[in-house]
């Protein structure tokens, strides 16, 4: 708090030149920040997603024998290893989409910090 009866700190404080608003200069900048936050979350429930699936995939397989079962007295462990091959043939076409959209997202997550290095480099407009 400036002291009214100190002439030269009040002068001082009058005289001072304003600081620059923090805030962004333009509405481009604006979109700049909203978008980076949505890009990232996008980014990282997409890589959660895919992860999850992942272990999902690994819990399921690693019951899973490789062995052939020649006798009818083995019937339950066929079942048992019939029903793990259906679970994990249901979840493979979902983890190979989960892992297209993370390289999709990497992509666009890399070539906007491309694209904005050639703004600010004044490369581009």
């Amino acid at each position: 708090m400036v002291n009214q009866k100190d002439p030269v700190a009040h002068r001082d404080c009058i005289l001072s030149p304003r600081l620059p608003h923090p805030g962004p200069e333009s509405p481009s900048e604006v979109r700049t920040m909203t978008f980076m936050p949505v890009m990232w979350v996008v980014w990282s429930l997409l890589v959660l997603v895919m992860a999850g699936l992942y272990i999902y995939r690994s819990n399921l397989t690693k019951d899973e024998e490789d062995q052939i079962f020649l006798d009818d007295s083995f019937d339950h462990e066929r079942n048992a290893q019939a029903a793990i091959v259906a679970k994990v043939g249901k979840v493979e076409p979902i983890l190979k989409i989960a892992y297209w959209l993370v390289a999709a997202m990497t992509v666009v997550v890399i070539a906007y910090y491309v694209w904005d290095i050639l703004v600010h480099l004044n490369i581009i407009r």
